[in-house]
Formats: structure tokens, sequence, C-alpha cells
């Protein structure tokens, strides 16, 4: 592995990277796939130094195809590195994966200690999660010490949804009784959209690469999906 090493380093000290050069770095240690150049790419997204270079060592990880799945949950079962066990829950999780063997351990850790590795494991269920899952992410927005993982916990209710669509009314009941106490301006934008997409109303709320934006202010916006909801389930 030390040729391989050596490359990274090397590729790693341009802060824009070439993608092709990205892609031909990937490519070398994805060819011809060993248990030992797994670990080693793997291993890899330890290093946050160069952000272009591992959220493409990240996004390419599942052209290892089921070695690299089998790898992951082989992983998961023996090891106790956060920071790489949030790696394998996001990449097992993600589309090109979509693993449900990874449920498991993102339901044990999904009160973890650990903001980053709760985030993970919210952001997978939305993905991936079971009907029954429903309620982790109910109890995630009711006691997350992070608002941030809070309103991504609502999120992942509303990406669950496009999955599950029979939750429609247990979701929305849910945002009718939670919503009027949530102070936090950003969130109360996710309950709308939430709501927005539900009953499909238009609330004035878009979403983008940039994040959630919206005509109302989240008071205003608080004011009028708390009012949908009351007028739907009257």
């Amino acid at each position: 592995m030390e040729n391989y090493k050596k490359l990274y380093e090397e590729l790693k000290k341009n802060e824009k990277i070439d993608f092709s050069k990205q892609m031909e770095f990937i490519s070398l240690l994805q060819k011809e796939p060993s248990p030992e150049k797994i670990n080693f790419y793997f291993h890899l997204l330890k290093d946050k130094s160069n952000t272009d270079l591992f959220l493409a060592l990240r996004a390419f990880f599942d052209k290892f195809g089921v070695m690299g799945e089998n790898f992951l949950l082989d992983f998961l079962s023996k090891s106790d590195d956060k920071e790489l066990i949030a790696e394998a829950i996001m990449i097992l999780g993600g589309h090109n994966y979509h693993a449900e063997k990874v449920l498991p351990y993102v339901r044990k850790y999904i009160n973890d200690e650990n903001t980053d590795l709760r985030y993970r494991c919210i952001i997978c269920l939305g993905w991936i999660g079971k009907k029954e899952d429903l309620n982790i992410l109910e109890n995630c927005v009711l006691t997350e010490r992070s608002a941030e993982n809070k309103g991504y916990a609502v999120s992942a209710m509303r990406q669950m949804w496009f999955r599950h669509i029979d939750l429609k009314d247990d979701i929305l009941k849910f945002c009718l009784e939670n919503l009027a106490t949530e102070n936090d301006g950003q969130n109360i934008l996710i309950y709308g959209l939430c709501i927005q997409t539900l009953l499909k109303k238009n609330m004035g709320i878009t979403e983008s690469e940039k994040g959630i934006t919206s005509k109302r202010l989240p008071a205003e916006v608080k004011e009028k999906a708390l009012k949908l909801l009351a007028d739907y389930f009257m």
C-alpha cells in the first residue's frame, strides 16, 4: 500500500484537485480490488484535510460493489471507531447501496453521544428506514440535544414518507402536536416544508442545495402550518 499512500499524499496537497486526477486515483485503487485495498481506501476517510478529495472518495466507495458492502458490514460488527462507523452507515444507507443490513447499527447508534454519528443515523433512517422506525425519528425530535439534528429528524420523516406514503397522517399528527412548541427558526421552516409536501399546499417554502428558504418569516410559517394541520384533522 506504500505506493498508493505516496500517490494520495501528493494528490491531496492541492486544495482544488482536477476531477479526472481524483478518478484516476480512485480507479487505480478499485482495479482488481482486494480486502487490503478496500481497507486502505476506507481508512482514507479519516483524513478530511482536502475536502474535495474526501468527498470524492466517499462518493465512489460504492464502486467496490458487494465486496465493499460486505467489508463495511464486517467493519461495523467489529469496530468502535465512531468516526468511521458514521462513514460506513452513511455509505451503506446511500442511494447506491440502500443496504437494509445496516439498519440494526443505525438503531444501535442513533442515541450515541457522538453528534455527527447521530446525524448520519437520522439521515440513514430517512433513506432506508422501515415504517416502525418512524417512532425512532419522533423520539429524536423530542430528545435530540442538537437543534440541527432535531431539524434533520423532521426532514428524515418527510424523506421516509416518499417511500411509505401511508405514514402521512402519523407524520402530520406528530407535526401538529410538536410544531407549536418549536422556537428554532430553521426547524420551523423544516416542519413547514414537511407539511407543505405531505399536504401538497404551497406555503412559499423552497428547498435547494443552498438550503431551505421561505417567502414568509418563521412565525408566519408556523401560524400557517398549524392552521393547515388543524383544518386537515377537523
